[in-house]
């Protein structure tokens, strides 16, 4: 009974807070729209009226140019001069000619064109003598032969309207005859070129903008001459209309015949031309009667509808809660005991959880490596970044944080078969720890090489001289048995050689490289440095094993800056060293011998033309110069093979996604999955081929197949979204106002 006691209590105070809360903002705004909303209204409608007739004014604008430049072509063109125009022979291609200029405006019934002392008119089907152009093909009820003669030599563009033309012996409809010297703005035109308009292409435009329009609309040029209108009410005369206020620009009360009448004018200034809607007050106003009808009705149901609201709002509140009580609490986390505690303190401590869960989820994003950090990280791998100030300028912006003493890479390699299709989640889970290991002396960034199961690491040191020697033998074993810990793998690391410039990076990424050669000879699990890799006999004779390793990898990676480097370096190296011509020749065949084997390993036998020219080299000189041409050869058919594989690359992932872009669960996930790649690496990839995110690339895909059902097909917006690969066609329809400036029913609308 106590319970029950307190239910009701709480019911009463939330259907008086509820009625209190409605009651007192509802009195006030239903006073401010009562007295405000038939102003506002009356002043969007006149507004609206405005905005369409300067709408009818801007298009009849544009067609008018459209005919003056048309002209204006006419004039100059080669094919419809007096003489081509003339000729037996070329005179047919002019009338194509022709045919193609009136092509080329929408409202152009008939195009004429006249020379001055010429006893011809010309149009697209043809040629006729001026007797014949008035009497067989058309005939004028007011416009007479020497009327015809004088405006057609008439030196200022004007337009004549010409009411019930006859063609072919046929009654057509108004006529407006558009005639405009050529060539234009010349103090003595040579011809006339005479368009006929439809008066009813003029009305139906305007229709078509004006929309369901109960009243008259006029267009008059600035002679006073009605040039076209629309007449729905067949009361009002022409001369009626002329002795209007029609000068006068906006919206005006008149009286004719007895009856009051909305006024609506716009003058053109570029044609002088006033475009003119007259239309009965009443009905003109007659949405202002009907809305202020509706907004009263509209005050009265909200009101009586608030007060149910208040009473159902206080009578189920506590159902709610008690619905919202039992969901969380069945929810996946632990339950929150009730001992002491209500339904509204138990739900008040599950949005907690909830809340501080979202914090941890957002700082664990921030924690994750961005694609432009990435994309950084990339370029400086490979040497793009030779700018040590641009290099500085973009770690700032990326707030990536690099010692300033020495800077090496290690390459940490996967056994062979450690991921496959089955666990591609656990491999993103081991590169993403990977990818954030925290060192107390060092900083370390990683970067997945996704052409194969391993990670390099770009680190960064305090030390100099001997101590960053000490330091990186210390730092590796360190990551080592992070990974060891963090992820159970025991992966052999490569580790490159330390570089004072984090332009020089790349030469540490390929010396980790050149490790990679070495695996095979030692167990998993092992560290190898580079420099011990080529601790060999031969370097008691001079014998560059560390520079040749170090040239191979750089073919490899095609990168010509570390390829013409290193050969400098080995042949500088040998020109300094006394050694006997036999060892000499030995070492120098040797070096032939790296660089065509590389190339062989790659497949750019054909890079190498002249084997025998090699070979039979005269002196060091002769044979370093013919080596530079040969390796920035083969670094250039390198980066073009790798640029062919991204071509093809982006090719099945574009063609995938176009295929696909309608399924609503098309992610990087999926994409991933599809091309065994990592996410990271496939929404890097994306970016860096199209220059935008995937997501919005398919957003872009999307939008467009949704404009062009819109406009082609009649299926509803809702069929045509989700067919589209949206599910919520809400909030879709926000996304492409924000994006298109128009819902899709208003594009619908304005495409056809």
């Amino acid at each position: 009974m106590l319970r029950n006691r307190i239910k009701s209590r709480l019911l009463y105070k939330y259907i008086i807070s509820y009625l209190l809360v409605f009651l007192v903002p509802f009195f006030i705004m239903s006073m401010i729209i009562y007295f405000h909303s038939v102003a506002s209204l009356r002043d969007e409608i006149e507004q609206s009226n405005i905005n369409k007739l300067e709408q009818v004014e801007s298009i009849t604008n544009e067609r008018m140019k459209e005919l003056e430049t048309l002209a204006a072509r006419i004039s100059y063109d080669p094919r419809l001069t007096p003489y081509m125009i003339r000729h037996g022979y070329y005179s047919g291609e002019a009338i194509e000619e022709l045919k193609k200029y009136k092509a080329n405006s929408s409202i152009i019934e008939e195009l004429f064109v006249y020379y001055h002392h010429d006893e011809r008119i010309y149009s697209t089907n043809g040629s006729y003598s001026i007797d014949a152009f008035m009497q067989k093909k058309y005939h004028f009820g007011e416009w007479e032969k020497e009327e015809v003669i004088s405006d057609l030599h008439s030196k200022t563009p004007f337009i004549k309207p010409i009411n019930n033309v006859v063609i072919n012996n046929e009654k057509h409809k108004n006529m407006i005859a558009y005639l405009y010297p050529i060539t234009p703005n010349s103090h003595n035109p040579y011809g006339t070129v005479m368009y006929f308009i439809e008066e009813s292409t003029i009305t139906d435009l305007i229709q078509n903008i004006l929309g369901e329009y109960d009243g008259n609309v006029y267009i008059i040029n600035e002679h006073n001459q009605v040039i076209a209108s629309a007449n729905n009410d067949q009361s009002i005369t022409e001369k009626q209309v002329k002795s209007l206020p029609i000068g006068q620009f906006g919206v005006k009360n008149v009286e004719l015949n007895g009856n009051e009448y909305s006024l609506v004018s716009v003058n053109s200034e570029l044609s002088g031309w006033k475009f003119i809607t007259l239309m009965d007050a009443d009905q003109f106003f007659q949405r202002l009667d009907n809305t202020t009808i509706l907004i009263v009705a509209m005050l009265i149901a909200l009101l009586i509808a608030g007060l149910i609201l208040a009473v159902l709002l206080g009578k189920y509140q506590y159902k709610p809660i008690q619905k919202l009580f039992e969901m969380t609490n069945t929810s996946i986390r632990k339950k929150v005991e009730l001992e002491g505690e209500n339904e509204l303190e138990t739900i008040r401590k599950t949005i907690t959880h909830v809340f501080e869960d979202h914090q941890i989820l957002n700082e664990t994003m921030y924690l994750q490596k961005p694609f432009a950090r990435d994309q950084f990280l990339v370029k400086l791998l490979k040497g793009d970044l030779g700018n040590t100030g641009e290099i500085n300028a973009l770690l700032e912006t990326l707030n990536i944080k690099m010692k300033k003493g020495r800077y090496f890479v290690a390459i940490v390699y996967f056994e062979k078969g450690a991921f496959v299709e089955d666990n591609l989640e656990e491999r993103e889970k081991v590169f993403s720890n990977l990818s954030n290991i925290s060192l107390e002396s060092a900083t370390a960034y990683g970067i997945d090489l996704f052409y194969q199961d391993a990670m390099a690491l770009i680190i960064s040191i305090d030390q100099i001289g001997e101590e960053a020697e000490v330091e990186r033998r210390k730092l590796v074993p360190q990551i080592q048995k992070y990974i060891k810990d963090t992820c159970h793998f025991d992966p052999t690391i490569g580790v490159g050689g330390l570089y004072d410039e984090k332009s020089r990076i790349n030469r540490s990424y390929i010396e980790a490289l050149a490790t990679l050669e070495y695996k095979f000879a030692k167990p998993q699990g092992s560290v190898i440095y580079f420099e011990e890799i080529v601790i060999q006999p031969e370097q008691s004779l001079g014998y560059p094993k560390e520079e040749q390793m170090k040239l191979a990898q750089s073919l490899k990676q095609g990168d010509q800056v570390v390829a013409a480097e290193t050969l400098r370096i080995i042949f500088t190296n040998l020109a300094n060293k006394d050694l006997s011509v036999q060892v000499l020749k030995c070492i120098c065949f040797d070096i032939i011998n790296t660089v065509v084997k590389t190339a062989s390993e790659m497949g750019l036998n054909r890079s190498i033309k002249d084997f025998n020219a090699i070979a039979d080299f005269h002196s060091i000189e002769q044979l370093q110069k013919q080596l530079h041409t040969l390796i920035m050869t083969i670094c250039i058919e390198v980066q073009n093979k790798k640029e062919s594989h991204n071509d093809k690359l982006r090719n099945d992932i574009l063609d995938y996604i176009n295929e696909n872009y309608h399924h609503y669960d098309l992610s990087l996930e999926s994409i991933a999955i599809k091309f065994q790649l990592s996410v990271s690496y496939v929404s890097r990839f994306i970016k860096g081929q199209t220059g935008v995110t995937f997501t919005q690339y398919l957003q872009d895909l999307r939008m467009e197949d949704v404009k062009k059902q819109l406009k082609e097909t009649d299926k509803s917006i809702k069929e045509i979204v989700i067919q589209a690969g949206y599910l919520d066609v809400a909030n879709f329809t926000r996304k492409f106002k924000k994006i298109v400036g128009v819902t899709p029913g208003q594009y619908r609308n304005l495409s056809r």
